[in-house]
C-alpha cells in the first residue's frame, strides 16, 4: 500500500498564485510546505512506479480515496513502508520528512 499525499489547488493556488509548482526547477520546496500536503488516498500497488501508472491510468478499485485528488504527477508525495518519496521531473526523489 501506498499513501498519496497533494497539495489542493486553493492552497497551491494561494502559495504560487502565478507559477505552477515547478518541483525540480527551484521554484517549489516541498520541505518547507510540508503542512499543505494532505493524505489523499491509499493506493493498492506494490512499488512507486505502478503508484504513477495506477494514479494516472487507474483501475480505479487500486484507490481507497479520503479527499478530492488529482492524477499522480511531479511534486506529489508517495509514502511507501515509511519511506516519504516525492515525484520529480523523472522518477522519484527521497524527502527526508515524516508522514503519517
Amino acid at each position: 500500500m501506498i499513501k498519496v499525499y497533494q497539495v489542493n489547488s486553493d492552497n497551491h493556488k494561494a502559495m504560487y498564485p502565478e507559477t505552477p509548482f515547478a518541483y525540480g526547477m527551484g521554484k517549489f520546496d516541498p520541505v518547507a510546505n510540508i503542512d499543505k500536503y494532505e493524505h489523499v488516498a491509499d493506493l493498492d500497488v506494490e512499488d512507486l512506479n505502478e503508484a504513477f501508472h495506477v494514479g494516472n491510468v487507474g483501475p480505479e478499485d487500486k484507490y481507497t480515496r479520503f479527499k478530492p485528488m488529482h492524477s499522480i504527477s511531479v511534486g506529489d508525495i508517495l509514502v511507501h513502508n515509511d519511506k516519504v518519496s516525492i515525484v520529480a521531473s523523472y522518477g522519484f526523489d527521497n524527502l527526508d520528512v515524516q508522514l503519517t
